[in-house]
């Protein structure tokens, strides 16, 4: 029967959950550094932030799995006051990595977001954004970590501690908040590129996925509110905490998929690009590359159908006589006038790009 005399528990299911969701965590962001590196031979500061996200998140797990261990998921009853006190502070540990790290996964996201762009009303909107997930993330964070008095801040049964419940509920909405909030930052951004409906559908899906976050957070405010005075703990607490790691995986996820490379592409031949970096790709005569986010020279015809947000159009005619060689000939090309227009879109009216 094992360590403890209960065979009623719910350990196996918070380990085997906690930890497969790391691994989709994990993948997820190997896989978007993978394309990014791939593409353009570099990371930009979005995935630093993701991968700390996800270092946090590894930690947060390794939490979990250490309470679990000392009877997390175990009924109070069957074990005892020394395991019990190895469960909480795994649970504080746990609740503060949780914080810190769905502020740096929100972090990346609206990160990327503003990257996207380099209009500056769009940066000035996307760093208020920015300043405000960090606000609540330190503000969570701190908050969590003082809940109970020193020197037992851990010691949520036997210490004196604030409104735990009314704290959650705090953390719980925050996070619902400025969630809509980088939905709204990606939508608004989606608005004002030249697309069709249906690309611009495309497009928000990449970010709408971010309500399925939303909606996990509302099932943990009704966790949360359930067991608020449960008098089994160790087993009364395991849905929110499986729901927790659900919410986690899930913001770091969801911040990745906009990075594949399918979404890039769209994204790309669309008007929005990844500012300061350079796209790679081959071509027939070889391999070429070219740099946003700073003047950008053609060198190829595959190039001319991309559009930077909130483009600017010039028209540019070339006309043509016949050649030379044909000037004396009697055939029909003798004295054809050729015109070709091309249209050529800039995001920078100081550098005008020159195509013949």
């Amino acid at each position: 029967m094992g360590r403890f005399a209960n065979i009623d528990t719910r350990d196996p299911v918070v380990n085997v959950t906690n930890w497969f969701l790391v691994v989709v965590a994990g993948l997820s962001v190997l896989i978007r550094l993978g394309t990014k590196f791939w593409i353009f031979h570099q990371l930009t500061s979005d995935d630093y932030l993701i991968v700390a996200s996800l270092a946090l998140c590894i930690a947060q797990s390794a939490a979990i799995s250490t309470a679990v261990a000392h009877g997390y998921g175990y009924h109070f009853a069957t074990i005892s006051s020394q395991n019990f006190v190895q469960v909480m502070k795994s649970q504080y540990a746990a609740y503060i990595l949780y914080v810190a790290s769905l502020c740096l996964s929100k972090l990346s996201l609206s990160t990327f977001i503003r990257n996207l762009t380099p209009v500056c009303k769009d940066h000035f909107h996307a760093a208020i954004l920015l300043g405000l997930i960090t606000v609540v993330g330190v503000v969570g964070v701190i908050g969590t970590a003082f809940q109970c008095h020193m020197p037992r801040p851990w010691d949520y049964w036997h210490g004196q501690c604030f409104n735990l419940a009314a704290w959650n509920y705090f953390l719980s909405v925050s996070n619902i908040v400025t969630d809509c909030l980088i939905i709204a930052q990606a939508l608004v951004l989606i608005a004002g590129i030249q697309a069709t409906w249906k690309k611009k559908v495309v497009f928000a899906s990449i970010f709408l996925s971010r309500i399925f976050l939303i909606i996990a957070t509302v099932i943990e405010i009704v966790f949360t509110r359930d067991v608020r005075h449960s008098a089994d703990p160790t087993y009364d607490y395991c849905p929110t905490t499986i729901v927790s790691q659900v919410v986690q995986c899930a913001s770091i996820v969801t911040a990745c998929w906009g990075q594949l490379k399918p979404f890039l592409n769209q994204l790309k031949t669309n008007g929005l690009r990844i500012q300061g970096v350079e796209y790679q790709y081959s071509t027939g005569k070889g391999q070429s590359s070219r740099s946003y986010g700073r003047s950008a020279t053609h060198h190829s015809r595959e190039e001319r159908h991309e559009l930077f947000p909130v483009a600017s159009g010039q028209n540019l005619t070339t006309v043509s006589a016949s050649p030379a060689w044909d000037a004396d000939s009697q055939s029909s090309q003798t004295g054809i006038i050729r015109e070709t227009r091309t249209w050529v879109v800039t995001g920078d009216a100081g550098h005008p790009d020159h195509t013949s």
